[in-house]
């Protein structure tokens, strides 16, 4: 069972928390309310644990093998000359899981970075209930969630590469 450590309360009853996840993955937690909802901390911890338990190693590895093929995807699409093994090999050494947010529903976005690929960025895969990536994204570290630039949508990119 995954284990929250670390948790703390902000001023507006935003929990935070460091949670180790398969294949030696510590990354800090962010549990988002809604402007106008106010959970007790128990069923934050218990909605994150919830949320956050499902992820396995292979789970997290083939996610983070499909946000470098998306992103660097993306990057040639349009150009002359398509991607080599060598730009998906740069990307995929440096994303590194820095943390997770976690909804009042449950809802899991992973945020990764990748400082020389993405400098100044943050990378936001938003899971579905079958931890498929719903939503990629990829926004300046200044900017809020719901703020997200470059927005690439995971199932739309797959049907265009048919």
């Amino acid at each position: 069972m995954i284990e929250l450590t670390d948790i703390d309360l902000d001023d507006d009853g935003e929990l935070s928390a460091v949670v180790s996840l398969p294949g030696d993955r510590q990354v800090a937690v962010l549990f988002a309310l809604d402007d106008d909802e106010q959970l007790e901390t128990p069923v934050m911890l218990a909605t994150a644990q919830r949320a956050l338990t499902p992820l396995t190693a292979e789970q997290l590895d083939r996610l983070e093998n499909e946000i470098v093929r998306e992103l660097v995807d993306s990057e040639f699409e349009g150009e002359e000359e398509s991607a080599g093994d060598g730009d998906y090999a740069l990307l995929a050494d440096e994303l590194e899981l820095q943390g997770a947010i976690v909804s009042s529903d449950a809802t899991l976005v992973l945020v990764y970075e990748a400082p020389t690929q993405y400098a100044g960025l943050v990378i936001y895969a938003q899971l579905d209930e079958d931890l498929e990536i719903e939503v990629l994204s990829v926004a300046d570290t200044g900017d809020d969630e719901d703020e997200l630039d470059d927005e690439v949508d995971a199932d739309e990119e797959v049907e265009q590469g048919d």
